[in-house]
């Protein structure tokens, strides 16, 4: 898949605020807006889904195969292992699925289940920890998806909706509601994101209830469009009742997500300092009548800022390739958003003077565990994955499809399978890519599920 389609969202009838405020003689239509309510619900659901994502692999073939799949068995099937819930969105008709990166960045085998109550297996495509962001892709086609609100700049006091899977309530269907609204804009959570290694900036917070299992989860306005995906939340203690915080709709994050469904993989920039947005004195000792920036509090060694002529602690940036610094969070992702490995021009303030430099970001350094951007499937005890451009043998030459990554001990395509093998059919079907092979497993019988793999350096064999 290239690219996704995003339907436009109309424009607001309304025009945006009100140009009066409401004065005592208005009557509020409680009822209607009850019906309003219950009408997004209905209309939207169909479109979220839950999340079931397990820890460690499930050795039934009825995992990866929707007809043999219920909510029931499911249940059973999780409870025989370590699980974890979250909250999806469809966004495509051929079944492409938003969530939240840390509900199945960490997971073995994923499944969803749809209001309606059915379940379908379902595998990561795209991973972009940093933003917690991910797509999964199921073997279903059309389906309904939800239509975004990019251009609606959510604003303090409007009618906020989330629908979702809180505590996993929401397993075996019929997504919970509930209403809030948008109490603020631009927040940002850095003590979360340092424990995380995530972005967490320029959200929304909001009073719609959102709990462990709405992770992922859409987060509507009154005319049913999203405008956010809900992430993280501040659970509810003797101080506080409970915060929401979710991702806002933008169209750089559409480009996104369209990026990650084709498995694209994310690459940010890294500079290696750390910095704290400018105090009001610290811009006036530096001669900064108007405008904002950051100092620097520390230079990583060997990094792309140290060396002669770059960065030192202490250096007031005002600027980057031209745009002007905000604060801490602004640089943050303006850095992250730079070009690999090409000069940034930085203007900074060292002793009084205006200087300029040129450093070079490298890519941002990430754990290996946490790249998932190319697809991946487990299926009889193997692990199997798209065939590397580079991946080549005697046998095969240079294979464009599936090739095994990994071979569970138990696995009963021993000995035909071994890690490189590459996999040329299922149940008489060429395979090509692994979103083939999905479809193909959940809509073949098992007993029919024949697949011809060819060792590496040996001619092909036959295995159940």
């Amino acid at each position: 898949m290239a690219s996704l389609a995003f339907a436009p969202s109309p424009a607001r009838a309304d025009g945006g605020v009100e140009s009066q405020l409401l004065d005592a003689s208005d009557t509020m239509d409680i009822a209607g807006l009850q019906d309003r309510f219950a009408a997004i619900a209905k209309k939207v659901a169909p479109a979220v889904v839950a999340i079931s994502a397990s820890e460690n692999l499930v050795a039934t073939p009825a995992a990866n195969r929707h007809a043999d799949l219920t909510p029931q068995r499911l249940a059973a099937m999780l409870n025989e292992t370590t699980r974890t819930v979250g909250t999806g969105f469809i966004i495509n008709p051929d079944g492409y699925i938003v969530t939240n990166a840390h509900v199945v960045e960490t997971a073995k085998q994923l499944w969803i289940t749809t209001d309606d109550r059915k379940v379908y297996p379902a595998m990561l495509v795209g991973c972009d920890s940093r933003a917690d962001l991910a797509v999964l892709k199921i073997p279903v086609h059309d389906l309904p998806a939800v239509d975004f609100a990019p251009a609606a700049h959510p604003r303090r006091g409007q009618w906020a909706i989330t629908i979702g899977n809180p505590y996993g309530y929401a397993t075996e269907g019929e997504m919970a509601v509930s209403v809030g609204v948008i109490s603020a804009t631009d927040r940002s959570l850095p003590g979360l994101a340092a424990k995380e290694n995530r972005l967490y900036s320029n959200l929304l917070q909001t009073t719609a209830q959102i709990n462990p299992g709405n992770s992922g989860g859409p987060l509507f306005d009154i005319t049913g469009k999203v405008v956010g995906i809900n992430t993280a939340v501040i659970l509810p203690q003797k101080q506080i009742n409970g915060i929401a915080f979710a991702i806002p709709i933008t169209p750089e994050l559409l480009d996104e997500l369209s990026n990650l469904a084709a498995g694209k993989e994310i690459v940010y920039g890294y500079l290696g300092i750390v910095v704290e947005t400018a105090t009001p004195g610290q811009l006036q000792v530096a001669g900064v009548n108007r405008g904002s920036g950051v100092v620097v509090q520390s230079v990583e060694a060997n990094s792309p800022a140290a060396g002669p002529g770059r960065l030192r602690r202490g250096d007031l940036l005002v600027a980057m390739n031209g745009q002007s610094i905000a604060d801490a969070d602004h640089f943050v992702r303006q850095v992250g958003t730079s070009p690999v490995d090409q000069p940034a021009k930085m203007e900074l303030i060292r002793a009084g003077k205006l200087l300029t430099t040129l450093v070079k970001p490298t890519r941002r350094p990430e754990p290996m565990a946490l790249n998932a951007a190319s697809p991946r499937l487990h299926w009889h005890g193997l692990l199997f994955g798209s065939a590397p451009a580079n991946w080549h043998t005697p046998a095969s030459g240079n294979p464009t499809g599936v090739v095994v990554l990994a071979v569970e001990k138990q696995s009963p395509a021993i000995p035909a399978a071994a890690v490189g093998a590459i996999l040329q059919s299922v149940a008489g079907h060429p395979i090509r890519s692994i979103e083939q092979l999905q479809q193909i497993i959940n809509d073949t019988p098992e007993s029919q599920c024949v697949m011809e793999l060819q060792p590496v350096d040996t001619e092909s064999a036959a295995a159940h």
